[in-house]
């Protein structure tokens, strides 16, 4: 149901709003491109945007991504994805978070897939090299499957975040999340490699994995994009 996606969105997109009237602890926008001319005429970018912001209470972290392609006129990929994760902090170790997520992917068999969970998290592993933190919760999902109308269910939601500082300049990070619920389970899993080329400018490549355990007929459960792009950091 549209009004239902609008709801979602909006949940997403006015913490980010707001957050950006302050000024942000960290923010960075990449940007791959691949363009071919020919016998075939191919187009393929993919865009990601991140903004963290810390509070003395609050940790605040909003992603958006995009993936487009298109081969002779013909569009093969189209997807947008937010999110936004917001942390409560207990104290040093431990927070309450609250998680919203939006996907539009125009070939996957879903109209749109929208995710709120809230629970409890914990910093496993945390100083000047390594991050490690796990979370999980509850929540609702509502999926909008195309010709076949909206079905929402409750979810438990699982995920971790780590992130190596490998070197002044370069950087890992690697995330897996997983809504589970009585019709299907979705998991993402995202591993990047950032390393600095000049000042703010660095590049990053990264892999990507998107599985939902049951799909509209004819789809893959499957999805996975890596991509090698440049990041700028302000």
């Amino acid at each position: 149901m549209k009004i239902t996606a609008a709801i979602f969105a909006s949940m997403l997109v006015l913490p980010c709003a707001a957050m950006a009237q302050e000024r942000p602890r960290d923010a960075s926008i990449s940007f791959g491109y691949v363009g071919t001319t020919g016998n075939t005429d191919t187009t393929t970018y993919n865009l990601e945007a991140l903004l963290k912001y810390d509070t003395m209470r609050w940790t605040h972290n909003a992603k958006f991504q995009a993936l487009g392609a298109q081969e002779n006129d013909a569009a093969r990929a189209e997807r947008y994805y937010l999110e936004d994760k917001s942390d409560f902090n207990l104290d040093a170790d431990q927070y309450l978070f609250g998680k919203g997520s939006y996907t539009d992917d125009r070939f996957s068999g879903f109209e749109y897939q929208a995710a709120f969970s809230t629970g409890y998290g914990r910093y496993l592993l945390r100083n000047d090299t390594f991050n490690l933190q796990g979370f999980g919760g509850v929540g609702y999902r509502q999926n909008d499957i195309i010709n076949a109308g909206s079905e929402g269910e409750v979810i438990f939601s699982l995920g971790e975040n780590f992130a190596w500082e490998i070197s002044d300049s370069s950087s890992l990070t690697q995330s897996v999340t997983s809504e589970i619920g009585d019709e299907l389970t979705v998991t993402r899993f995202e591993i990047g490699l950032e390393s600095n080329i000049i000042d703010r400018i660095a590049t990053k490549i990264t892999f990507q994995a998107r599985n939902t355990s049951k799909v509209p007929l004819g789809n893959k459960k499957t999805d996975t994009q890596t991509s090698v792009s440049l990041v700028y950091t302000f």
